[in-house]
């Protein structure tokens, strides 16, 4: 009995040995899945993605994967917040909310309706002007009766323009039909494509960093709005999102 104490303090040892083992195994301490993520995957973030786990999107979503996966914001700790508009926004609704739905853009009305911008159009109270390239439209407040309207562009939901903030789920939403006015480029746009927006308040800057693209014309899409900005319209039998961080 007397080498009793002896053997408690070799398990003792052993023991800590082999919990420093497990916390240490493959260099990185991450969990199983993290480790097997393969090296050109996208790194771990506090930022949603587009998909399950937050219940609004829609059903007929295909599931997330390893090539569907869209990005979370870029970090840019250093844009500049200086002009934005010291006033509160009138209706700061966050864009993911389930409260809000998606606009249904697999309508079709006569092709004849809408028309082309102004050359040079400029903002004036409650109508904003986007830009991409040497395109421009203007951008109104609205609803369903706005975007089959077929005249502005519509922001469908979010704050006003220049106070969005993506980290926060307060993404601004601009939509529009693919056969109105050009509005088809909303849903791919070229990751790194620029984007203006200007209103009587100034002009806000933003890149594109992803991309999205989900099966059915007019799906619902309250689930699928990320970043600072998100433009979206139809893609053939599609509907596509373009996703922007403001700089």
């Amino acid at each position: 009995m007397t080498g009793w104490p002896g053997a408690r303090a070799v398990l003792a040892a052993a023991a800590v040995l082999l919990v420093a083992g497990c916390g240490a195994s493959g260099g990185t301490g991450a969990p199983p899945a993290a480790a097997a993520r393969g090296a050109g995957s996208p790194p771990p973030s506090s930022q949603p993605v587009p998909y399950g786990g937050q219940g609004d999107g829609p059903a007929s979503a295909p599931a997330p994967d390893a090539t569907t996966a869209v990005p979370p914001l870029p970090s840019n700790p250093a844009r500049d917040r200086a002009r934005t508009p010291s006033a509160a926004p009138s209706s700061p609704g966050a864009a993911a909310s389930p409260a809000r739905r998606g606009p249904d853009l697999s309508r079709k009305p006569s092709p004849s309706r809408g028309r082309t911008p102004a050359a040079a159009p400029s903002p004036s109270a409650g109508r904003a002007v986007l830009r991409i390239g040497d395109w421009t439209s203007y951008v109104r407040r609205g609803g369903q009766a706005e975007v089959d309207a077929c005249e502005d562009a519509v922001q469908w939901t979010g704050p006003e323009i220049g106070r969005e903030d993506g980290y926060e789920m307060r993404t601004l939403v601009v939509v529009g039909h693919d056969y109105c006015n050009g509005f088809d480029r909303f849903a791919q746009l070229p990751v790194g494509t620029r984007v203006t927006l200007t209103t009587v308040d100034g002009t806000w800057t933003y890149q594109v960093y992803a991309t999205y693209l989900t099966p059915g014309r007019g799906v619902p899409a309250a689930g699928l709005y990320w970043g600072d900005l998100t433009l979206q319209s139809c893609v053939g039998p599609d509907t596509g999102f373009s996703y922007l961080v403001r700089l």
